[in-house]
């Protein structure tokens, strides 16, 4: 049987063709593998940013909560540390004080076993071995007493310093974690938009806007001088930019707004739209008037201003600024009266 043999001027053309042929194929997979995610059109942009942003709010809230935790955390461990360097002092002056005759008791051999107690690692030792100073001169014996009541108000003092101490470094990283929180759902918020077209992107900035104007013209006055001084801040504020944990002077997260509104007003507020509602009198959404703080979703993670007509100033999210709009916007919480 003849074999006939392929034309040798054939293989390099064979061979081009199936390298061109695997080159198609792996280029179609690749096309196939890294498709581009489908636009997204307004309103599914709208409710997937507005859920992030939800989410910052509230790691926002969580972490000025923990800024105040961290600030009370340092001062405890700021007084105690204070504290424990005096008491440090004072038994170095006690110590001193009753070294003269607990020298000559030394070398008497007769209180070696009492002073041993007295400047021993455990002081409570002593006072439980009270008997051991009937051999003392009622002034002695009184000296004594304050150094050991002394060491012991220092180890207290210096316990409590390292308690404050660990406080303090748990805020820190809850500090770091939030902070994290936030970021991360800025970013997924603008990775969001970033699939948007330019015209989309106008279209969802419009729809954001509200024009104060008409909103502005007919707000009743506030019932006392605090709340319209509170309100006429918060409106001022109007157009500003929202940052998360800002408290101005031109930026502003909601509890930072409010609270600053009403330091206007001589009223202190803490940065926590949490704490805010645990302070001051309780009013339910029919008894609202100019002034009062209302409050958002379940927990707690977002707070404004309420200034009549069912329409509140607050500072929203970082694609927004300090607006007026309807108390309706957002789930209601609760109301507070500063």
């Amino acid at each position: 049987m003849i074999r006939r043999r392929r034309p040798r001027g054939l293989r390099p053309l064979l061979a081009a063709g199936a390298a061109s042929a695997a080159a198609v194929v792996a280029v179609t997979g690749l096309t196939g593998s890294v498709r581009a995610e489908p636009q997204l059109d307004v309103a599914e942009a709208r409710r997937q940013v507005e859920i992030l942003y939800h989410q910052a709010e509230q790691a926002t809230e969580r972490y000025n909560d923990a800024r105040i935790s961290l600030r009370e955390a340092e001062g405890n461990f700021d007084r105690t540390q204070r504290r424990a360097a005096s008491q440090q002092a004072e038994v170095a002056a006690l110590q001193s004080s009753v070294g003269a005759f607990a020298a000559a008791a030394y070398r008497n051999g007769g209180l070696d076993r009492t002073l041993q107690l007295v400047f021993a690692d455990d002081p409570d030792a002593f006072l439980e071995r009270a008997t051991s100073l009937d051999a003392l001169t009622t002034r002695e014996a009184a000296s004594l007493r304050k150094v050991v009541e002394a060491r012991r108000e220092l180890v207290a003092d210096q316990t409590a310093a390292a308690q404050h101490l660990a406080a303090v470094e748990a805020q820190r990283k809850t500090l770091a974690v939030e902070k994290s929180q936030v970021e991360q759902k800025l970013r997924a918020a603008r990775e969001v938009l970033n699939r948007l077209t330019a015209r989309q992107q106008s279209q969802f900035d419009r729809a954001s806007r509200s024009d104060p104007r008409t909103m502005l013209a007919s707000l009743p006055i506030p019932e006392t001088a605090r709340a319209a001084k509170a309100v006429d801040f918060a409106i001022k504020q109007l157009g500003d930019r929202y940052v998360w944990a800002a408290a101005g002077p031109d930026a502003w997260d909601c509890s930072g707004l409010t609270m600053m509104a009403w330091r206007e007003a001589g009223v202190s507020l803490p940065h926590s739209s949490r704490l805010q509602f645990q302070t001051g009198r309780k009013v339910s959404r029919a008894e609202l008037i100019p002034g009062d703080l209302v409050y958002f979703y379940s927990p707690i993670s977002h707070v404004a201003i309420y200034v009549g007509n069912g329409l509140m100033v607050d500072a929203p999210n970082p694609r927004d600024r300090v607006k007026i709009r309807p108390v309706t916007d957002m789930p209601w919480a609760g109301a507070t009266r500063p």
